[in-house]
């Protein structure tokens, strides 16, 4: 992982990155943002936490509710922004944004067809919840309790590599069916 920037921006140019960021990216959770920003070496997580958080109250950016998470996306306010102020920005960080867009885009994608995640529910039960997304509607989702924390991220871990494969098991038992 990248060092986190030592540098600080100004107030202009950290709002007109962070909606430029998000402009590219696409709706964006706070998680995927700060990774972005970091691997890019293009902002702190402070300066990015207060520019969402002006955005969003200046009604630039909207925070939106999604399963069990909340997505930042850029309002028709933020694009004129954009418009208005891009050259502020400066190419080179404009530049870094498109390079580093690609790949994130695709990691992003594979993240959203796919979530693991733990609860702590009491002393001695966790939850792993886990599901398959695609085109934004939720295929499956398993929500499995646990005796201990350890058990519940060895699931969460393992479901990446075998989700497909449980749901195509779940589909054939169902449906009395072979998939092909």
């Amino acid at each position: 992982m990248a060092e986190v920037p030592q540098y600080r921006l100004g107030e202009l140019e950290r709002k007109l990155l962070t909606l430029y960021t998000l402009f590219e990216l696409g709706p964006c959770n706070n998680l995927q943002l700060i990774a972005f920003m970091s691997e890019s070496d293009l902002m702190n997580y402070f300066d990015l936490q207060l520019a969402l958080y002006e955005l969003t109250q200046r009604g630039q950016l909207i925070k939106e509710p999604v399963f069990g998470d909340e997505r930042y996306t850029i309002t028709p306010e933020g694009e004129q922004a954009i418009t208005l102020f891009i050259t502020r920005l400066g190419e080179s960080a404009v530049d870094k944004v498109k390079a580093a867009v690609p790949a994130f885009s695709e990691r992003m994608r594979k993240q959203r067809e796919l979530f693991a995640t733990i609860s702590h529910e009491s002393r001695n039960e966790y939850h792993a919840q886990m599901g398959i997304a695609e085109g934004g509607m939720q295929l499956m989702r398993l929500d499995i309790s646990l005796p201990t924390a350890e058990l519940a991220d060895r699931f969460r871990a393992a479901w990446a590599d075998k989700a497909r494969e449980i749901y195509d098991f779940i589909i054939q038992s169902l449906s009395g069916e072979d998939l092909p």
